[in-house]
This record gives C-alpha cells, structure tokens and sequence, in this order.
C-alpha cells in the first residue's frame, strides 16, 4: 500500500476585471489546522501580556493596586499596635483592681516580654 497524499487545495486572489493572478497559495487541511493553533496560541499571548505587564491589569475587579497593598500593610502594623496597647491596658487594669483590693502586683514587663515571645513564636 502506498502513501495517502493529502488533499490541497489552492487559494488563489485575482483581480477582478482582468483575472490577472495576484497570490496564489497551496494549503492542506492539517496546514490549515496548525495556522488556525498558532494564530489563536498568538492572540492570546499577546492579550496575556497586554493586560498583565501594562496599568490595564488594574480594571480586572479585585485585583489590588499598590495603593491598595500599601494600605493593607499599614493596617495590619496598627492593629498590631492597637493589640499590643490593649494588652498592656488590660494588664494595667488587672495590675491597679490588685493593688484597691490589696493583692500583690505583678510585674507588667515580665508579662509583656513573655506575651511578645510567644507571639513570635506562634507566627
């Protein structure tokens, strides 16, 4: 049995009033096919690109700009800070209800410094 040629057709573009030949092309099914993978394949990288290395990737909803992440990162340091002040204040409350009821104090800074350790551990 010998080897099945593929069908190729010709696309040819002529002039309209003279049928002079302009372009002509010879293409098979499977050329076809692969013309039509890479031209999509292309397409889509070029709108992957155009929209993940230039500002247009700042209309895609929830997508976060810097200023966006600035202000993530600054609200997380005070809610740090704020965690940390009522710690010591309730500490302090604790610390001042033993003193009005004439308990011994306990050290507010031994505390502290043992909190802030496992806190670093723990993260």
């Amino acid at each position: 049995m010998g080897k099945k040629n593929p069908k190729v057709y010709r696309l040819s573009i002529s002039e309209d009033e003279s049928h002079r030949l302009i372009r002509s092309l010879r293409i098979t099914p499977l050329g076809i096919a692969l013309t039509g993978i890479t031209t999509f394949v292309v397409v889509l990288g070029a709108l992957y690109a155009l929209i993940a290395f230039t500002p247009l990737r700042t209309t895609i909803p929830g997508y976060p700009d810097a200023h966006f992440r600035r202000e993530a990162v600054n609200n997380a340091i005070k809610i740090d800070s704020l965690e940390s002040a009522i710690t010591r204040w309730k500490l302090y409350s604790e610390n001042l209800s033993r003193v009005l009821s004439g308990d011994t104090t306990i050290n507010i800074d031994s505390i502290l410094v043992a909190k802030e350790a496992a806190d670093s551990l723990a993260k």
